[in-house]
């Protein structure tokens, strides 16, 4: 489900930037599997996951296909949209946060790697559709990530991770990434002041 959202989401942002079939598949695809590529490839897991079930790159160049072909009423359902966005970023990031424990990384770099596995096929969405990606833009789509990530640390340095654990932090990701967009939280964004003299 969060391969096949994040694949939406690159396949809409292909068609606004008026990209051709293929552009659309790649960018759907890249969305889609990229977090988990980036994570797998991080932790020396080669071939990574994702390539090795056609399952996940059937889902993501579905949602290609799909956004392709009926663009106009797969973008008109943003909040639909936004909610399997926001279950595939709590989903990855729990997944990768484990995933990088078991293969015995420490506390911070497990954190990290685990909201790297939630956003980085948003991020390279975004570089390859030539924009800023989406979590440097005031959004608080990698700090929901982040939370989720220092949920499982936390648990499992106190001795209680597993699936509660994991629920836990997947709603709490979940929740805030949902709440943030409905009430228009942002993060402070840098502004400089001028230097030029009037």
């Amino acid at each position: 489900m969060g391969t096949f959202a994040f694949g939406l989401s690159g396949g809409i942002l292909a068609v606004k930037k008026r990209m051709d079939l293929f552009g659309v598949l790649v960018l759907s695809v890249s969305t889609g599997l990229g977090g988990g590529i980036v994570r797998d490839l991080i932790l020396g897991h080669t071939p990574p996951a994702t390539l090795t079930d056609w399952r996940y790159l059937g889902a993501a160049g579905l949602a290609g296909v799909l956004v392709f072909v009926w663009y106009n009423r797969i973008a008109n359902h943003g909040t639909f949209i936004a909610t399997f966005d926001a279950v595939g970023l709590s989903v990855f990031t729990v997944t990768g946060t484990v995933i990088a424990l078991n293969a015995g990384l420490s506390p911070i770099p497990a954190a990290l790697l685990g909201m790297l596995t939630g956003v980085g096929g948003g991020v390279l969405r975004d570089i390859m559709a030539a924009e800023v990606p989406l979590i440097f833009r005031s959004e608080i789509y990698a700090v929901a990530s982040l939370l989720g990530a220092i949920i499982i640390i936390t648990a499992a340095q106190v001795g209680l991770s597993g699936v509660p654990a994991e629920i836990l932090a997947a709603i709490t990701t979940f929740s805030l990434r949902m709440v943030s967009l409905r009430r228009g939280w942002r993060i402070p964004i840098a502004m400089p002041k001028s230097t030029e003299k009037g």
